[in-house]
């Protein structure tokens, strides 16, 4: 008898609900996300933007309600995700001299084995993307 883990391969996609797609998916290329495949479909005579991103095999599945379909965001939003980094320090420089707006400074917590470095940039939603280094 198989369980409900046994029928997942792995992880799919994170959904971010967003106002401006393409400020979103330009964004999101700067933070070296590269875009492979968009959709645009019809909600009650108004469209709706999708936009699949892929980085390392980590994907973003951006998506801009249709104007007046309800987007209230009381369905769950993410307060931030992660992505791992092997020198926190160096993705701190390259960050701010691409002009990202860091929202939360290095800092330290004891997590995992020896505990991890991070820091968080502000997206385009007001989204945090968390960088983190697990030492």
């Amino acid at each position: 008898m198989s369980t409900l883990s046994d029928t997942i391969s792995g992880f799919q996609h994170l959904g971010l609900p967003v106002r401006d797609i393409e400020a979103s998916i330009a964004f999101y290329r700067r933070l070296g996300f590269s875009v492979f495949r968009r959709h645009e479909f019809d909600e009650d005579g108004a469209t709706t933007q999708v936009a699949f991103l892929d980085m390392k095999g980590f994907r973003l599945e951006l998506y801009q309600p249709a104007a007046g379909v309800a987007n209230d965001r009381s369905t769950g939003t993410i307060d931030h995700f992660a992505l791992d980094v092997q020198d926190i320090d160096t993705a701190h420089k390259a960050v701010q001299e691409a002009g990202f707006s860091i929202v939360e400074g290095i800092n330290e917590l004891p997590l995992h084995a020896k505990g991890i470095r991070y820091f968080m940039i502000l997206g385009p939603d007001n989204e945090r993307v968390e960088f983190n280094q697990i030492l």
